[in-house]
Formats: structure tokens, sequence, C-alpha cells
């Protein structure tokens, strides 16, 4: 072989291998100096809320001045307290803000965020199971009373139960399993000590931590705060404030009824795409009938502000 033949070929060799090296640069080890567009913009905006970069800016409402003329124009009823809070700015609207009512089944949310947390934390699994005793049993909202004394059930089909079909027998039986001091706890966490008045009352807009507190992952685990949210979209109660909303939007609430303290009760989380709000609802009335309607009328009005609205307007 002649020099000029062997040294042509270890240029090409030279040539073959740094071309494979310049490739393997480009597709293996440049990508990790480079940077997208969302991280360059983050960058640019650092002073900014992160979770701004979620939601479009015609998203972004901040003008709910017309909601709020109307909301108060129904808040001139002393017996209706009304709190609104469109949750990618905060911008909220609280209608006879310091108005209190007896909890009814609202009471159940916390209780399973509480046992919730006794999941999370290793103390329980959602299988475990608990066994009906006597002063379980409760008749007024539910199935699970006709249930022999002695039954188990796992957590987490009670937890189903107390949220979704706001079942009285399965609340109690998770309350009697839990400690005083973790729902204190829970209480204190949410900064809520004083959950309830002293005479068992709670208004529309100090439930709303409940509600934030889970949306924002805040006390439980996201895989927690996500599971009891998504029972809460399941929920058999489909009048009151879900009736005021088209079929095919998500409904993250809770109700609460009661005949003996004249109240109507409904709180939760609208999850309109990309514009996703909180609105709680707290009746006191003798006519649940006109209760139930005027529920679906100001559910009605908030959805069809907030999804109708435009900056062009």
């Amino acid at each position: 072989m002649s020099k000029k033949k062997f040294w042509l070929i270890i240029i090409g060799v030279i040539a073959f291998l740094s071309l494979g090296f310049n490739l393997w640069a480009i597709f293996f080890y440049a990508p990790k100096f480079c940077f997208t567009d969302n991280e360059i913009k983050k960058s640019q905006f650092s002073l900014l809320n992160p979770a701004r970069s979620i939601y479009e800016q015609k998203d972004l409402i901040v003008n709910v001045q017309p909601l709020r003329d109307e909301l108060d124009k129904i808040g001139a009823d002393p017996d209706i307290s009304i709190y609104f809070e469109y949750l990618p700015t905060g911008a909220n609207i609280a209608v006879n803000k310091e108005a209190e009512f007896f909890p009814a089944s609202l009471v159940k949310l916390p209780v399973v965020m509480a046992a919730a947390k006794k999941v999370a934390s290793g103390q329980w699994r959602w299988q475990n199971e608990l066994v009906l005793m006597s002063n379980d049993k409760d008749d007024k909202f539910g199935e699970l009373y006709q249930s022999p004394i002695g039954t188990t059930f796992t957590i987490d089909d009670l937890s189903v139960k107390a949220l979704a079909e706001s079942d009285n027998t399965a609340y109690h039986m998770l309350l009697r399993n839990l400690e005083p001091a973790e729902l204190e706890e829970m209480h204190q966490h949410l900064g809520l000590e004083d959950f309830f008045t002293a005479d068992g009352k709670i208004s529309a807009k100090k439930y709303s931590v409940i509600l934030r507190a889970l949306y924002g992952s805040s006390y439980l685990p996201e895989e927690y705060s996500q599971k009891l949210l998504k029972i809460m979209t399941q929920s058999s109660f489909n009048q009151y404030l879900a009736s005021g909303l088209p079929k095919d939007i998500l409904f993250a609430h809770k109700i609460g009824v009661s005949d003996e303290q004249d109240v109507v009760l409904d709180a939760g989380i609208v999850y309109l795409p990309g514009r996703p709000y909180l609105l709680a609802v707290m009746i006191k009335t003798k006519d649940m009938a006109a209760a139930e309607i005027q529920m679906k009328n100001i559910s009605e009005k908030v959805y069809s502000y907030i999804a109708n609205y435009s900056e062009e307007k």
C-alpha cells in the first residue's frame, strides 16, 4: 500500500469519527444546554407568578365588578350568603360574608380529609376496614344504615359514600375512628382554629378555605387531594348549584341540607377549562324548592359571566 493511500484512509477514519462525535453531541449532549421557550420566558419574568404561564392572557379575568353588581342584588336578602373566587387570579366576591349558617353535611368533607391524612401518613390504608356500630347508624341521608351491625366497610368506600352520597352513617363511622386531636390539627393547619363558631355555624367565605386547600394541595399530598376532588365530581346530587352548569363541566362539590335547621348549602369548584372558579352558596329558608331554584339561578349567572367574559366587550 502506498503512503498516499494509507494517509487517505487515516484521514477518512478521523473524519468519520469526528462526524460521529459531532452528531452524538448534537443529539445527546447539546440539549442539556438548550432552553425551551417556557424556560426562557421564566427567566425573563422571574418576578411574576410561575402559574401565570399556565393560563392564556384572555383567561386572566380581573374585572368581576359586573358580576358583583348582579350578586349584590341577590344579597339584599340577609338569609343568603355567596362567596365566589376566580382561581387563576384570586379575584373574589363575598356577599353577606359575615352571615353564618348551620353547616349540615358540609362537615363531612373535613372529616374525610382528616381520614385521608391518616392514609397519607401510613397510619391507615384505603383498604383498611372499619366496623359498623349501632351508634353509627343514621337514616337521614344515605342507605348504609340498613346494613347489619358488625358489617365492615373499607375507608375508601366510606369516603366515597360520605362525599358523593352524603351518607351520614359513613360519616359517623369515619368520625368515630378519628382522634379529636387529628381534627384539631387539620383545623390549625388550615388556619381554622375557630372552624366552627361557638353556636356551630360557618360562613361561605370561611368554608372556601377547605376547598382551596384541596385545589392547591396544601394540606394533603397531590394524589390524595386529587382523589377527594374526583370523588366530589361524582356527587349524586345534581340539583342546587350543579343544575346551573352544563352537563359536560366538572363540578367538585359538597352539598348540605337540613330541614330542622332550614338550610340549603352547596360549595365546590367549577372546572371551566382555562377558567376554574370556586363558588359557595348558603341559604336559610323553609322553602327548600325555592332555594333549589335560587341556587340554580346564581350558578347560571356566575357561569355565564365567566364563560363569556372578554376584554373586548
